[in-house]
């Protein structure tokens, strides 16, 4: 029988599950130890070591597996957090004869040492399909533990996952009221958990889903106490989060005040895996948190994880009050996109005085039909209104996210994205590649995509920035894809490869973000962007574009020291036959060898090159017919 063909009963009258759980019980040496592993964040492929010894890795503390803790600390049990990056991370920072390939070892030792009854293993993203297939496999050979999986992945690929034996039980979705269900039923403490729907299992030969009711988490409890178990001083000295986080220079920790979004985008699989609304913990409660990471655990920025935290608006206000009041001398900020249209005058005030110092926007695209496509809450007008807006708060840098590369979207319609980058002028665009996500109703039908990411152990899953797949951060496509300023010659009715999104995303991002940054502009702050790319560059030490605008904004800023050792980086980082085409394509050369000396000489460059730059995109809409 084929996986497809293998179909998943309801175990209505509930028996088969507490069957399966006596054959455990009997089969495994029970005792009260329970180890939660969070896996490498990264696709290892593309895992470089001195960017991790810099800091530049991702380290986002295990905020999912703190919430189980949370659901679970009443019963009692030892409960370990294993963070696989973290230590990776770690051990590549402090050992020198520490072999990162063999960071599976990190997860051997510590089964031997604590000797866990449970496993539960969470992978959310693509990236670590690999690892996460890697983990499974090492758990199905000692065979010694109960292995329970969750997240996104498991969520989508319960099927897989049960029909190779990698595991023992899927907890589908939201974790924390299943996890009491089944651990009700696999140890040896009953507290008569309400049965929940959402638990798959194999059992004689067939695959069953629990029955009971739609689960809902109440989302309100602070989590406190889970720190006791996560060391959160180790995320800020062995990674980051993103720019931002880098920025504040100070420890971080993650923290949450909502769980849910009230969009329903077709690329984003939020509501498939949360369910409908937005749920929120009380104000009190989160302000609890913060406290206590601020006076008690050093913790001096936050990051919020909300996917909507301004939906209920009020009790954002009021968190960023006492913030604000209790002087608690903190910096936060928010990456995952903040909806525009809740941004406004008060919000921003509000923000700005609690100590943000930056966040994200989620706009997508600059398409109207793409926009209705993809379901985004906003229009072109919403974004116009906001980014004027945000314009009288130059205190935060705030970076505006597109996407390119959706499914059947013409390089016409990714163009007037690349158009309202540049109209829009805000600090930074974040351009990313379109990646499909199980759950999300804009990939129902990519089976094949996915079925390849699992049979490959991972090795097809991308980087959603294409210079972050390669070790080496370049950008590698087939013979005949049209590179630097030929990218505006694409057909407009066509629709990119996947090889064509990734030069057009090189094309997007320089421009973009570099040769039309507004701060770099007599209106501009070059300060604002010297912040924000020298802590962008640190994953990209070797990147000689990114040093070359940074000696410009040094020059502008009168600061010939730092000029010079950015422009000295960039002549040393371009030698490289790629970076010399790189150069040559978006005509960098001339202002490289022929470095502007005063503030008024660099204005001047900057100037030519957008003017020689800008003729390529404008001759491209007129022979479109665009005004």
């Amino acid at each position: 029988m084929t996986l497809m063909e293998r179909t998943l009963k309801k175990d209505v009258e509930g028996v088969m599950l507490p069957e399966y759980s006596e054959f455990l019980k009997s089969h495994y040496e029970m005792n009260e130890k329970v180890l939660f592993v969070q896996l490498p964040q990264m696709i290892l492929e593309s895992f470089n070591p001195e960017i991790a010894k810099r800091g530049g890795c991702y380290a986002f503390p295990p905020t999912g597996l703190q919430c189980l803790y949370e659901a679970l600390k009443a019963r009692g049990l030892e409960i370990r957090i294993l963070d696989l990056n973290l230590q990776l991370l770690k051990r590549t920072r402090e050992e020198t004869n520490f072999d990162y390939e063999q960071w599976i070892s990190i997860l051997e030792e510590t089964l031997d040492s604590f000797a866990p009854y449970i496993v539960g293993v969470s992978c959310m993203f693509d990236a670590s399909i690999g690892p996460f297939t890697q983990t499974l496999e090492v758990l199905q050979e000692r065979e010694r533990s109960v292995v329970l999986t969750g997240g996104i992945i498991a969520t989508y690929e319960y099927a897989r996952l049960l029909d190779k034996k990698l595991c023992h039980f899927v907890v589908q979705r939201e974790a924390e009221n299943k996890i009491n269900y089944l651990f009700d039923q696999i140890t040896s403490k009953n507290f008569g958990q309400s049965p929940t729907d959402g638990i798959c299992f194999e059992h004689k030969g067939a695959l069953y889903e629990t029955g009971g009711e739609g689960d809902i988490v109440h989302f309100e409890s602070d989590m406190i106490d889970s720190y006791s178990i996560v060391k959160i001083e180790d995320y800020y000295q062995n990674g980051s989060l993103n720019p931002f986080v880098r920025m504040s220079g100070e420890p971080f920790a993650a923290i949450q005040m909502t769980r849910g979004c009230r969009a329903a985008c077709r690329f984003c699989a939020v509501q498939s895996f949360m369910g409908k609304g937005v749920r929120t913990k009380s104000v009190d409660s989160v302000f609890k948190e913060i406290e206590y990471l601020v006076t008690k655990r050093g913790v001096r920025h936050f990051e919020w994880l909300d996917d909507d935290p301004l939906f209920y608006r009020q009790n954002f206000l009021d968190l960023l009050r006492r913030i604000t009041e209790a002087k608690l001398d903190v910096t936060w900020s928010a990456s995952n996109g903040l909806i525009a249209r809740s941004l406004d005058a008060q919000m921003l005030e509000a923000m700005r005085d609690s100590g943000c110092i930056g966040f994200r926007i989620g706009i997508e695209t600059g398409n109207a039909e793409m926009l209705k496509k993809i379901r985004k809450p906003a229009t072109l007008e919403t974004f116009r209104r906001v980014s004027n807006v945000i314009k009288n708060y130059p205190e935060m840098f705030v970076v505006g996210l597109f996407m390119i590369g959706f499914p059947e979207e013409k390089f016409s319609q990714i163009m007037e994205t690349f158009l309202f980058i540049i109209e829009l002028q805000m600090d930074w665009s974040g351009v990313s590649t379109c990646q499909a996500i199980r759950g999300a109703s804009m990939f129902e039908d990519y089976g094949e995509v996915f079925d390849e990411q699992m049979e490959s152990k991972g090795a097809t899953a991308h980087n959603y920035l294409p210079i972050r797949h390669s070790r080496k951060l370049e950008i590698s496509v087939h013979k005949g894809t049209l590179k630097g300023l030929d990218v505006f010659r694409i057909e407009p009715d066509s629709v990119p490869d996947a090889d064509q999104i990734k030069e057009i995303w090189f094309a997007f991002n320089l421009i973009g973000n570099y040769i039309n940054n507004r701060n770099l502009t007599r209106q501009g702050d070059a300060e604002k962007f010297i912040a924000w790319v020298e802590m962008a560059q640190v994953p990209y030490p070797t990147n000689p574009y990114m040093s070359l605008f940074l000696a410009l904004a040094y020059q502008i800023k009168g600061d010939g020291r730092g000029a010079e050792e950015y422009r000295s980086k960039a002549v040393e980082f371009s030698q490289t036959d790629y970076w010399r085409q790189r150069f040559a394509d978006f005509k960098l050369v001339d202002i490289l060898e022929n470095f502007p000396q005063t503030s008024q000489e660099t204005f001047d460059s900057i100037g030519a090159l957008q003017e020689e730059i800008g003729q390529c995109y404008i001759e491209y809409q007129k022979s479109k017919g665009g005004q």
